[in-house]
């Protein structure tokens, strides 16, 4: 038995025409040694990725080093991730701090009672910290009118705000809660420290309204009598 296009007769043909010729060619193609033979669409995908990747890594002419395009990407990418932190972190730094400054916290989670931080107030000012025994001392006056329910502290609350709200208690202290909130601020946020006057007005302050009652409650007192 024969095989190939002419099969079948002892020769192959001396004329074939155009069609003729076509049809012999598309038949000898369509045999299976041929189609096995013949790349996939996956293999053609595979061989154009590792075109595209060998490109990207060969070196750009002119470039010292004989760098890469991915190469150089990647560089910027780096760069630029440094410059960032550089310049990113101080400004995150600034921000966290005047927001810290726009509203602090007046205790600090300190805990302590009243007659604990005037305590501890008596002790710095008896040692020449007076910043301190300023600082302890109005946190000892804004727990005591506190706990007294005269005003309610918050979280965030600043030295003013107690003292404005003290003095709707207590109208007659005005000048001096103003005073203990200013040498407050100066010595906590400020960093202009304090004096022994500024201590001593302040606990004067702290004891007068300890003996003081509040506006509400004298008002109170003299509808119940």
């Amino acid at each position: 038995m024969g095989f190939g296009p002419w099969a079948g007769s002892g020769e192959p043909p001396l004329e074939i025409d155009e069609d003729r010729a076509r049809d012999l060619l598309q038949g000898e193609l369509a045999k299976s040694e041929y189609t096995q033979a013949s790349p996939t669409w996956l293999d053609l995908w595979i061989d154009d990725f590792w075109n595209w990747v060998n490109d990207i890594l060969q070196p750009i002419d002119g470039v010292p080093g004989g760098l890469s395009p991915i190469a150089l990407v990647l560089g910027a990418i780096v760069v630029l991730a440094v410059i960032a932190l550089l310049v990113g972190r101080p400004i995150l730094v600034q921000r966290a701090r005047r927001r810290s400054a726009l509203a602090p916290d007046l205790f600090d989670g300190d805990e302590r009672s009243a007659q604990e931080l005037r305590a501890s107030a008596a002790a710095a000012g008896a040692r020449g910290d007076f910043e301190t025994a300023v600082i302890e001392q109005f946190r000892a006056l804004a727990r005591a009118v506190h706990d007294r329910t005269v005003i309610a502290l918050s979280p965030g609350m600043t030295a003013t705000a107690v003292a404005e709200a003290t003095t709707s208690a207590f109208p007659g202290q005005a000048p001096g809660l103003h005073r203990a909130a200013r040498s407050f601020n100066a010595a906590r946020y400020l960093g202009l420290g304090a004096s022994e006057d500024d201590w001593l007005a302040l606990r004067e302050v702290d004891s007068a309204l300890q003996a003081a009652k509040p506006v509400a409650l004298t008002s109170f007192s003299g509808r119940a009598s």
